[in-house]
């Protein structure tokens, strides 16, 4: 069913302008590095320096994902389809060349998993559905694309963005409940638009 379905998307749907359109957006210093520079820059209009503070928080959950998103796949050991069925997995290699990853094994989705994360945390932390929703329609574009591109199973995307929105609802849970977390976003009485005025609780600003 897996396999049926991967390959349902990664050869019937095959095109130019797909193959040019998700080989960028699974490409980290063409798509997701200026993503990052654009968050920052949203957030630092909005909070200040309250906002770049948020976005470190976001890079050490990404890092912190990533590195989990790590772990699970050496737990599970379960192959990518390209390494499993090399001979059926149609890989895209022009205009961008994605391949198959270096390292075989492919449960969860480290892109699916960072991508949703970013999208929870952000929207849970600035209480912001706009921001959720617009981040998480990019992340359903990114866990698409590694189905496409044929270096993830449905269920490994699947996976990994089930572990993304978890790990970003709890982190974004813990900004709003930890004191140091919140005091330290309040830094400089910054950030009224969203992460001070509707997150952070009065004892805490006056604290």
């Amino acid at each position: 069913m897996d396999l049926d379905l991967l390959l349902a998307v990664n050869q019937g749907w095959a095109s130019p302008a797909l193959d040019a359109f998700f080989g960028w957006i699974s490409q980290k210093k063409t798509f997701s590095l200026p993503l990052l520079g654009l968050i920052l820059w949203l957030l630092w209009r909005r909070e200040g320096r309250a906002g770049l503070r948020l976005w470190l928080l976001l890079i050490v959950g990404v890092l912190l994902g990533d590195a989990i998103g790590n772990g699970l796949k050496h737990l599970f050991g379960q192959l990518r389809p390209c390494a499993e069925h090399p001979a059926l997995v149609r890989l895209v290699m022009e205009p961008f060349r994605v391949g198959c990853a270096f390292k075989p094994t492919g449960m969860p989705s480290n892109h699916a998993l960072n991508f949703f994360l970013t999208a929870a945390f952000l929207g849970g932390v600035l209480r912001s559905w706009r921001w959720g929703l617009a981040l998480g329609a990019v992340a359903v574009l990114v866990a698409l694309s590694r189905v496409y591109l044929g270096v993830h199973y449905p269920g490994q995307v699947l996976a990994g963005a089930a572990f993304g929105l978890l790990l970003g609802a709890l982190a974004a849970w813990l900004v709003g409940a930890a004191p140091v977390l919140r005091r330290w976003l309040w830094a400089d009485g910054e950030g009224v638009n969203g992460i001070t005025k509707r997150s952070v609780p009065r004892a805490d600003r006056e604290g």
